[in-house]
């Protein structure tokens, strides 16, 4: 089992960022499988060079350089989310610029019939202005979600996806920092069941004013996340005595505009420490230590915090 907190935090001098506090435990029926895996980590994002000789193209190339970076993290199914964390990385570091209907594209590495044929392009063409600006937030969290579903399309020709959910079920947060607006976007990707499909990915888009669990069903109870909530955008202390109840003190301050005050990453990891020393006292190994606090801010996944 696993549980990761995610949410928008502000640090030193109200810079923005996205944090991730997490667990590290694998298990199965309550034993511990592995403990220390990290269960967030930095994907890059990557287009593929165009080589022109001229105004003639002869094909693309790879780049050793990032064109940006985004934080992955995951829960669910150990096996199958790797393999869709595999889909991910490779969806995302082979993003081919191409042209079509008179617009500047990215298309991905199974798209094929939209990447450049060899040809004559005018010079005019393909300048870094016209390159750069096609990496954005909204296109990268539909490559994300693509990724997790061609997993899923493969998997409809061997088996029963419905009477086999269980074993498909996983869930993703994919944090990034768009490079067009340099604004910090948060989404999560679940796999629900479908009449038609037997199973599909469901994204949301987490807003400003919200904190993303993933994780055991255990901690989307409603009472949990009224206590995460206000921990993240309260000074509200929490202790094992009101764990089931979430006694509120305050009305959270506004998210934004609110100088000084502790990062919520922080506070958000507090908390989850004290909940995994709770559920260990009581024998419940589904999520454990050492545990970890991430942050991305400019392009660069951080581990903030850490507790054996």
């Amino acid at each position: 089992m696993t549980l990761v907190i995610a949410g928008y935090s502000y640090g030193d001098f109200e810079q923005e960022s996205i944090y991730f506090a997490s667990d590290s435990n694998i298990t199965q029926n309550n034993v511990v499988m592995v403990n220390g895996f990290k269960k967030v980590i930095e994907v890059p994002i990557k287009m593929q060079g165009l080589s022109f000789s001229g105004e003639w193209f002869n094909d693309y190339y790879h780049k050793s350089k990032n064109d940006a970076v985004c934080a992955i993290a995951f829960a669910g199914s150990t096996l199958v989310a790797q393999h869709m964390i595999n889909s991910i990385k490779n969806h995302l570091s082979e993003l081919y610029p191409s042209y079509r209907n008179g617009k500047y594209i990215l298309a991905m590495s199974c798209e094929g019939s939209k990447q450049l044929r060899n040809g004559d392009y005018d010079e005019s063409m393909f300048l870094p202005r016209h390159i750069n600006s096609l990496i954005n937030a909204d296109y990268i969290s539909d490559v994300v979600e693509h990724s997790i579903n061609a997993v899923l399309d493969k998997a409809r020709k061997h088996t029963s996806m419905r009477n086999h959910f269980g074993a498909y079920q996983a869930e993703f947060l994919l944090g990034i920092q768009c490079p067009q607006d340099r604004k910090y976007y948060l989404y999560k990707y679940e796999i629900v069941e479908d009449p038609i499909l037997e199973v599909v990915v469901k994204k949301t888009v987490i807003r400003r004013n919200a904190i993303a669990m993933i994780g055991s069903g255990k901690f989307k109870q409603d009472y949990f996340e009224k206590v995460v909530f206000k921990e993240a955008f309260d000074n509200r202390i929490f202790t094992k005595n009101d764990f089931q109840i979430s006694s509120l003190t305050h009305e959270y301050n506004s998210f934004f505009g609110t100088h000084g005050f502790v990062y919520a990453g922080k506070r958000v990891f507090k908390l989850l420490n004290e909940v995994i020393d709770y559920e260990n006292s009581t024998r419940s190994n589904i999520i454990g230590k050492p545990s970890g606090l991430f942050e991305l801010q400019d392009g660069i996944l951080k581990r903030v915090g850490f507790e054996r």
